[in-house]
């Protein structure tokens, strides 16, 4: 084998090795953001709830959609509390169900603009 074949064949199989790290990399800077914003908004680990708000966070961590990702943090935060509120042991099949249902029910509304009246 002639050295700029041997050049060519370790430069690709290094190429080839290092393509499949950068995505993970930033799926791995999603879920850790994911991680943390779940936390500050009050969800603790170990739970459903948890896993199901660094899902969706980590998603919109990833599609680099910040806003959505603590909009969405805080959306699960808020439906955690509403079926813990409905006595749901949170173990169950049940208490899942309600986590779905209160976070897409759950939505909060920003006023960015507000009429102005002529008079």
């Amino acid at each position: 084998m002639s050295r700029l074949n041997t050049i060519f064949l370790a430069l690709g199989g290094f190429i080839a090795a290092a393509v499949p790290f950068a995505p993970r990399a930033q799926v791995g800077d999603a879920l850790a953001r994911a991680e943390h914003t779940c936390l500050e908004s009050g969800v603790g680990p170990g739970s459903v709830a948890f896993d199901t708000c660094v899902a969706r966070v980590a998603g919109a961590y990833h599609r680099a959609e910040p806003d959505l990702a603590i909009a969405e943090a805080q959306r699960i935060a808020d439906a955690r509390r509403a079926c813990l509120s409905y006595d749901i042991d949170p173990m169950t099949l049940g208490y899942r169900q309600c986590l779905t249902s209160e976070s897409r029910r759950t939505v909060r509304y920003a006023v960015s603009h507000l009429p102005v009246t002529h008079q």
